[in-house]
């Protein structure tokens, strides 16, 4: 159900009076005290609402305060893990996102939350709105002319669909993985590397939830360069590569790779995630449990 409050109706009580008058007045002269008043009340959340019912089902976590979240991660680019530590935790960020309560329903967030928001809004490509708008919001208050800036000065860029392809690849790579092991474990056995089979030794969210938007180029290479090489090792093998999971995986590797000749290196295969690249909702974005047995 969907979940939004409305910023422009205040409290009759102040829910942050316990901060006390002295850590009130240093949050209210600080950054929180502009996020909450400039930046949360003018949040695209209505173009959210198409995800919800408005009366059915549990209701959603409050919709204002998530997409300041995502805002907050990529500032300060914090992971996954830090930022919903943070949301629960950190009371600058509870001052800033509006969140007035102690109580799990209010205060608690789980990871799921945090990547069902980012799917949202990068499926839709929300995130530019939301970021333009901050921005101008932020320009107003400081009363920046971009005209008289420089253009990389004033850019704000998100990283919040190079976390979505990070799921993307993890969870494709590890369902290969996991049903390779199932049918063919000889074959599972042969891959030595510690790197492969920490996919399905590990929780799968592990892979990305540590990761910093500002670490996402670098290990989208590296997730890659994994695809290319299981690829790679089994080009040969029909049985494996008439398995539903290999083919997604080849399918992943035609739509979000690119690899070129290093000519320095007499011919050596460049590796890398192509640039800016749409995450598919469809069949890639869900493997199934096809293959299993």
């Amino acid at each position: 159900m969907f979940h939004v409050k409305d910023n422009k109706q205040g409290y009759f009580f102040d829910p942050f009076e316990h901060f006390g008058p002295k850590r009130l007045s240093v949050l209210k002269n600080s950054w929180p005290e502009i996020f909450r008043s400039e930046i949360l009340p003018a949040l695209p959340v209505e173009s959210l609402r198409k995800y919800y019912h408005d009366k059915n089902g549990r209701p959603s976590k409050e919709i204002r305060s998530m997409l300041g979240l995502m805002i907050l991660q990529q500032m300060l680019d914090l992971t996954d893990e830090k930022a919903v530590g943070a949301f629960m935790f950190d009371a600058r960020w509870s001052y800033a996102l509006d969140v007035p309560g102690d109580s799990d329903g209010e205060a608690y967030l789980c990871l799921k939350s945090l990547w069902t928001m980012r799917k949202h809004l990068t499926d839709d490509g929300l995130y530019v709105e939301m970021f333009e708008q901050a921005t101008k919001n932020l320009s107003e208050v400081f009363k920046v002319d971009f005209d008289k800036q420089r253009l990389d000065s004033v850019q704000i860029q998100s990283n919040m669909r190079h976390l979505g392809r990070i799921a993307l690849f993890s969870r494709t790579i590890k369902k290969f993985l996991l049903n390779l092991k199932r049918q063919h474990r000889t074959h599972f056995d042969q891959l030595e590397s510690a790197r492969f089979k920490s996919y399905i030794n590990k929780k799968e969210e592990a892979l990305f939830a540590a990761v910093k938007p500002s670490e996402t180029a670098k290990t989208l290479s590296l997730l890659a360069e994994d695809t290319h090489f299981l690829l790679r090792q089994f080009s040969s093998n029909e049985k494996v590569k008439s398995m539903s999971s290999f083919q997604l995986l080849s399918r992943l590797f035609k739509e979000q790779c690119t690899s070129v000749d290093d000519l320095e290196n007499k011919g050596t295969k460049i590796i890398s995630a192509k640039p800016n690249h749409e995450v598919p909702s469809d069949s890639l974005q869900n493997p199934s449990d096809e293959d299993a047995g």
